[in-house]
């Protein structure tokens, strides 16, 4: 059964997470609700793990398979390959790939846009700069759509709290699960859990509030975001996104696993699942189901 915290603070979040039991104890213990909302919030290490995965040399397995509205596989893309990093410049080669003919056309360009998209986000033709830390290039804007929709997908992923998105009534600012605006909409709740049967680990959880009215819900794009942080060093080493909106053009539903992992202390990506339906303006409705392993890291510190 879950408790309702009560709080001083100003913040509104703090007042409204809920509690398991464990944590009523653990609060009675010295665990403070508002310092651990305030690192759910300032999070940057699970965007530095996702800057790790350019950084270090590894092997990589990838799975890709496109269905159509009544889900039956119309094509499917496999591939192994490996990153390889020296002085700051990574190229991703592409060592084996196997696929059914359908995923590309006859000049071979993709028939959809979903692996052009993560073609540009996970194995990139060119020679890239990478860098273990923040870049200046990290925030430049681009007039290039892969770009534009890299951006967006890094509010997402790494920024899903930030209250510094457009004000412009766009999709971002519905990104904003934290805003005073949004919290309406959404429990907050903290508990213990375990993760991969040996660590321990806080699991925070953003889920949309049940019995929302059919226009609420159209407010809410993340329906669920849940977080594991180590309880030891609060990295950040699982995260799921449940995602869906449907309103005028655009249409999606999608839910994203990442599960992370040390590798030599340094936190990585090891698994990543996308599976996902999205339908937009000028384009095709496309259901797919992308899978990427990463392993076999080097880690030269």
């Amino acid at each position: 059964m879950f408790f309702s915290l009560l709080s001083r603070s100003q913040d509104d979040i703090v007042k409204s997470v809920m509690l398991d039991s464990v944590m009523v104890s653990a609060v009675s213990s010295g665990f403070s609700v508002e310092e651990f909302i305030h690192y759910v919030k300032t999070d940057t290490t699970f965007y530095q793990g996702f800057k790790n995965l350019r950084y270090y040399s590894h092997q990589f397995q990838s799975e890709l398979e496109i269905f159509d509205r009544s889900n039956k596989s119309i094509g499917f893309l496999t591939r192994y390959g490996h990153y390889k990093v020296n002085d700051n410049r990574l190229v991703v080669k592409v060592e084996s790939e196997k696929d059914d003919g359908k995923i590309y056309n006859r000049r071979g360009k993709y028939r959809y846009y979903t692996p052009e998209f993560f073609d540009y986000i996970f194995f990139p033709k060119d020679t890239l700069n990478v860098s273990k830390f923040k870049s200046n290039d990290d925030d430049i804007d681009s007039n290039d759509s892969n770009k534009k929709n890299e951006n967006d997908a890094k509010v997402i992923i790494f920024n899903p709290g930030s209250v510094e998105v457009n004000r412009s009534g766009s999709k971002k600012e519905k990104l904003a699960v934290f805003d005073i605006s949004m919290q309406k909409y959404y429990d907050y709740i903290i508990s213990k859990t375990i993760y991969k049967d040996s660590l321990e680990c806080y699991e925070f959880v953003c889920r949309m509030k049940k019995n929302l009215t059919e226009k609420e819900q159209d407010e809410v794009l993340i329906r669920e975001l849940v977080s594991y942080f180590d309880r030891n060093t609060f990295n950040v080493v699982y995260r799921k996104y449940v995602m869906k909106y449907d309103y005028w053009l655009i249409d999606l539903n999608v839910i994203v696993n990442v599960e992370m992992g040390y590798i030599q202390n340094q936190l990585i990506p090891l698994k990543i699942h996308y599976n996902g339906f999205w339908d937009t303006p000028f384009s095709k409705p496309e259901i797919a189901d992308f899978k990427l392993l990463n392993y076999n890291f080097d880690i030269n510190e």
